[in-house]
């Protein structure tokens, strides 16, 4: 064991500098703090894999792919705080890619996304909910669409969480929630109005982020079949957006069909263009289902500016497993103006939870 730190002439230890009790307090809060809170942590490692067939210009080129990475949801909670934080890091390598720099057969390296989806602490008192961090801030009704967003899309696809804090207020059958929250440098504002009715819901928004949004939408039950939409109007400029669905079963299969006028899927700022699509659900023996999913949207031409082109793609992906282990098998298609695009994925995920 050391022996005690001593002052220059060998008397008193030196007590601690401030700061450093402070530390230790702070130490000490958060040890005691954990002890006594509810935590749990659920951790998902998927590897996925896919090789394909892409086409372009009369070339025809192989590709395949690798990702790996991480999806961890932990919850603690300190009566009365809630404390949330996502965690989504990524890493995709692409080899033989035809969009890789240098052409088809060129190497891209490697990608990799940090994945802070959420980190935010919740308080609940009563019928008023406030939290603050990054959380975020899905505003659509739309199943298979987004027409309008607010949070962020990385580079691997997944949303990402905004900056900011928001309240909600339940007065049932209403609920308020307001929310202010930064994007891009910029400070934003969204104020919704919820009605929660017997058989179906109601929802307004009011969104301010370099300019005006309003939006309105509804979902209700009509016989066996849920039906929903919604419609924006964003202003600077002024532009409209808007989809409309169905959903409900067959025997045992759930089906989704849509038709919209949103930004293709994952590019939230570019302009609205016509979509149809729909998918089925269909439940497979021993935990498994195969998912079938189609889509085509009138997009705008690259090669010919100002006139609108087909562009659709496909999947069914067979998923099954059981609840530490799943595999996603199936193939995928897509095309535009510029080519098809042809690929068979293979994706393996461990869950452990704690």
């Amino acid at each position: 064991m050391r022996a005690p730190r001593r002052g220059p002439r060998g008397g008193r230890p030196r007590p601690p500098p401030a700061r450093a009790l402070r530390w230790i307090a702070a130490l000490a809060l958060a040890a005691a703090g954990t002890a006594l809170a509810q935590v749990s942590v659920r951790v998902e490692i998927p590897y996925g894999a896919s090789v394909g067939l892409a086409s372009s210009g009369g070339v025809t080129a192989g590709e395949a792919s690798l990702r790996t990475g991480l999806h961890v949801d932990a919850e603690a909670a300190f009566d009365p705080v809630h404390l949330t934080v996502r965690l989504d890091p990524s890493m995709t390598a692409l080899d033989g890619a035809p969009v890789a720099p240098g052409g088809p057969g060129a190497f891209a390296s490697p990608t990799w996304e940090p994945g802070l989806t959420e980190a935010y602490a919740l308080v609940r008192q009563g019928r008023l909910d406030a939290s603050a961090g990054i959380e975020r801030l899905p505003l659509e009704t739309a199943r298979l669409t987004v027409p309008y967003q607010v949070d962020r899309t990385a580079a691997d696809g997944r949303r990402r969480g905004l900056p900011g804090a928001r309240a909600s207020l339940y007065l049932d059958p209403l609920r308020l929630r307001g929310a202010v929250f930064e994007r891009g440098g910029s400070l934003g504002g969204a104020l919704s109005v919820r009605a929660d009715l017997t058989s179906a819901q109601l929802e307004a928004h009011a969104v301010i982020l370099e300019g005006l949004a309003f939006g309105a939408s509804a979902s209700g039950t009509v016989a066996d079949t849920v039906l929903y939409g919604e419609a924006w109007l964003l202003t600077e400029p002024w532009r409209a957006r808007a989809a409309v669905g169905a959903s409900g079963y067959l025997a045992d299969a759930l089906w989704t069909a849509e038709v919209a006028f949103a930004p293709p899927t994952g590019l939230p700022d570019a302009a609205a263009v016509p979509q149809l699509a729909g998918q089925l659900n269909i439940p497979w023996p021993a935990q498994g289902s195969v998912d079938i999913y189609a889509g085509a949207a009138l997009t705008e031409s690259i090669l010919a500016p100002g006139e609108r082109r087909l562009a659709g793609r496909a999947s069914v992906t067979w998923v099954t497993g059981n609840p530490d282990v799943q595999l996603e098998l199936g193939p995928a298609a897509r095309f535009d103006e510029l080519g098809a695009h042809y690929a068979l994925t293979l994706r393996l995920t461990t869950y452990t939870a704690f």
